[in-house]
């Protein structure tokens, strides 16, 4: 298979970026297959590339999650880096007024609540209000662009992990989702998608014989991603993420927590696709840090017959059986659980709290999925 970057270069795409003065949004991910990054063939093909962007993690990935990123320049190129996770989220009207278009590049994992695609919308909304075209280089969706999981997102919960209604696992590339979020908002912008040649939606990272470049601090590997849209959960409660060890988003875990029996309950729920194995571990950043964790390591067995989120789920739903008084979501911040923000509603928080059962949780999810999948289905690229 192609990437979008790579066809880029081809006779048809030329006269996208040929001749033109560019601003590339886009990180370290933006590579090749042989790692050759996308901003560096531009310039060896003679494109007049004035200015980068970057998103949260900053342009070379080394900024932990939420840290406010400055503006610095390539070691490299020289080119000026301008951070779209600073103070402001928002794209400076100053630094496009030199530019003809917009290129975007990033390897994303598939979830909502992963920045890239706020990133994205940040940089559309800019584009449309300044009329400068923007070019999509697309990439896969590393856990595949079939299922669909969670619901969306209420208009009070908007927030930058949650800055449009989509579900939490949407099945859709970055290019796909700019063709969707374009079309939704009315936008009349000049909004290129160079497509990948060879992905199917069945197909997983591994599928694609690319080698994996961690798009975050945290994301080290697929298996992480494949179980980030459940795990990640726990972000939004007093338990470790697993922030600050060898596994984010398979290590999850707390001082309160007796490992073995975690780890026993929750094997007896013979979920698909995954294993826990009791485990004791060091933060040594983030929640816990530097304390004694117990808790479980989340071994995924088939990343195809997981289903993240109502694994996310029952976990949280056991651990708030076994440790009742320990368990507890994180304080709200400006009036809102960070939870709700993830989960796209308070309701869901709620309903929790009155004992419900997840098992109708999900089912509401799995309907709005339904939902989704209609919504969505006039915007999809691949087969």
């Amino acid at each position: 298979m192609k990437l979008g970057s790579e066809r880029l270069f081809e006779p048809s795409y030329r006269a996208l970026w040929e001749h033109k003065r560019i601003g590339l949004v886009t990180n370290y991910t933006g590579v090749d297959r042989s790692f050759v990054r996308t901003v560096d063939r531009l310039i060896a093909h003679g494109a007049d590339v004035v200015r980068l962007f970057s998103a949260e993690h900053g342009f070379y990935g080394v900024a932990q999650a939420g840290i406010h990123v400055d503006h610095e320049f390539d070691r490299r190129t020289g080119l000026e880096i301008v951070s779209l996770y600073g103070a402001s989220k928002d794209v400076p009207r100053d630094k496009l007024r030199d530019l003809d278009v917009l290129m975007l590049e990033f390897q994303d994992v598939g979830v909502r609540f992963y920045t890239y695609i706020s990133t994205m919308w940040k940089v559309m909304d800019r584009a449309e209000e300044v009329g400068l075209p923007l070019v999509v280089l697309d990439r896969p969706n590393p856990i595949g662009g079939m299922a669909i999981e969670g619901a969306g997102v209420s208009r009070e919960m908007r927030s930058f992990v949650g800055a449009y209604d989509l579900p939490i696992r949407h099945g859709m590339t970055m290019g796909e989702l700019a063709l969707f979020y374009h079309h939704e908002r009315g936008y009349t912008v000049d909004l290129t998608v160079v497509p990948m040649e060879g992905w199917q939606r069945t197909m997983h990272w591994p599928e694609t014989g690319l080698l994996w470049v961690p798009p975050s601090p945290n994301m080290p590997s697929y298996e992480a991603v494949v179980l980030y849209p459940g795990t990640g959960f726990f972000e939004g409660t007093n338990l470790s993420e697993g922030r600050g060890t060898a596994f984010p988003f398979q290590w999850i875990g707390a001082p309160w927590i007796e490992s073995e029996r975690l780890a026993e309950a929750l094997n007896a729920l013979d979920l698909p696709g995954v294993r826990f194995r009791p485990i004791v571990f060091i933060p040594v950043y983030s929640k816990h840090r530097d304390t004694r964790v117990e808790g479980v390591h989340v071994h995924l067995t088939d990343a195809g017959a997981v289903c993240p989120t109502f694994l996310g789920l029952k976990m949280i739903e056991v651990i708030r059986r076994l440790y009742p008084n320990a368990f507890a979501w994180l304080e709200p911040h400006q009036g809102r659980y960070f939870i709700d923000l993830l989960w796209g509603a308070p309701y869901y928080r709620e309903a929790f709290e009155r004992g419900r059962p997840v098992e109708e949780i999900d089912q509401e999810w799995q309907e709005a999925a339904q939902h989704f999948a209609v919504r969505r289905q006039g915007f999809l690229l691949y087969v």
